[in-house]
């Protein structure tokens, strides 16, 4: 690789400056100006989800012609009503009536039907950190600055959230059981282990935690984590793999503080990636993460891929030569000592810098 260095760099920072971008999902409003400083509730822009419509069939509804709808008409077009409002009726002897299904209006009358637009509440977007506004364009997207220790994972849920981080289980490769989560756990950022089961994350909900933080989790838990109300972040990724050492210690050590979760759903060819981020002070403006990082020894890097996934060490030397492994292959290589493992060859396409 040109120049020896890796594409992507997971941080492992206790004490940095991230900046978070808020892109809003479409044509909206910022609500905050540039400089001004906010916190995690603090709406920061709104959005106007597009309007919903539906046919009334009254005439039907009301068991009358469609030519008599209009005598039994209790609303004016394109005045606003309120969901189970009365629009027409009643009729008959059974009193048959027909209402509003939402807040919204009537647009048209014709043969009997009405066409009713829903109004949509506005979509909300919380700044999720402490911090300040550093950039905005008014319609789509701001910039929030904030100082802390920053976590970044492999896997996130596509959620947000904050609140006060708690640990549960005995460490970094402990499994997630319902039986560790009881009232005490209400509203806080959960960091646990690894999650093999759906039971302890219905459980989560029950106790409306704030967001879950875990090594690894089951593959075959994605589309239940999905459709959770709150965060996950996976530091490693799918599997039993324990949090790395170095990740677990940071988040460990601040246990009690204010955690806000980026659960990012990665796309393809997007930079933004999951963060856990502990807001914390700073005497002066500290530098931003490195996107890229020159791989040289003392490096800490952590393995991506088997034989040693997880095992985190530092760059004892990079190997001039293409290094043959059992399989066959020739790969660029560094020589890494491993923690509790000691110096062996790695590919450096299985490394990940942990700046």
């Amino acid at each position: 690789m040109a120049g020896n260095q890796l594409p992507t760099i997971r941080h492992v920072l206790p004490l940095t400056t991230v900046t978070l971008e808020r892109k809003l999902p479409g044509p909206g409003t910022v609500t905050v100006r540039v400089r001004e400083k906010v916190q995690p509730p603090d709406v920061v822009a709104e959005v106007q989800p597009p309007a919903k419509h539906y046919f009334l069939d009254l005439a039907a509804g009301l068991g009358t012609s469609e030519a008599e709808v209009a005598r039994y008409m209790r609303v004016e077009l394109g005045g606003h009503v309120e969901a189970g409002q009365v629009i027409a009726g009643p009729v008959g002897i059974a009193r048959r009536t027909m209402r509003a299904p939402a807040d919204g209006r009537l647009l048209t009358l014709s043969h009997g039907r009405a066409l009713f637009e829903a109004s949509a509440e506005p979509h909300q977007i919380h700044a999720g950190v402490p911090g300040v506004v550093v950039a905005s364009d008014g319609t789509s997207s701001l910039a929030i600055e904030t100082t802390g220790a920053l976590v970044q994972g492999a896997w996130g849920n596509g959620r947000r959230g904050w609140g006060v981080m708690r640990v549960i289980g005995k460490g970094p490769s402990d499994r997630l059981e319902t039986d560790q989560l009881d009232s005490n756990l209400r509203g806080a950022v959960l960091l646990a282990g690894v999650c093999d089961n759906a039971a302890p994350l219905h459980q989560a909900t029950e106790l409306a935690v704030r967001g879950l933080v875990l090594g690894s989790m089951a593959a075959d838990l994605i589309p239940i984590a999905l459709r959770m109300a709150y965060p996950i972040l996976l530091t490693e990724g799918f599997g039993t793999a324990p949090m790395n050492r170095v990740a677990y210690e940071l988040l460990n050590s601040n246990s009690g503080r204010e955690a806000s979760l980026e659960a990012t759903l990665r796309e393809p060819f997007s930079r933004q990636v999951p963060e856990v981020i502990i807001p914390l002070p700073a005497a002066s403006r500290m530098s931003s993460p490195e996107r890229v990082f020159q791989l040289a020894p003392g490096v800490r890097v952590r393995c991506t891929r088997a034989p040693f996934t997880g095992a985190v060490g530092k760059i004892r030397h990079l190997i001039p030569k293409a290094e043959i492994y059992p399989s066959g292959i020739f790969a660029r290589s560094a020589l890494v000592d491993l923690e509790a493992i000691g110096p062996v060859p790695v590919p450096l396409s299985n490394l990940e810098v942990l700046g």
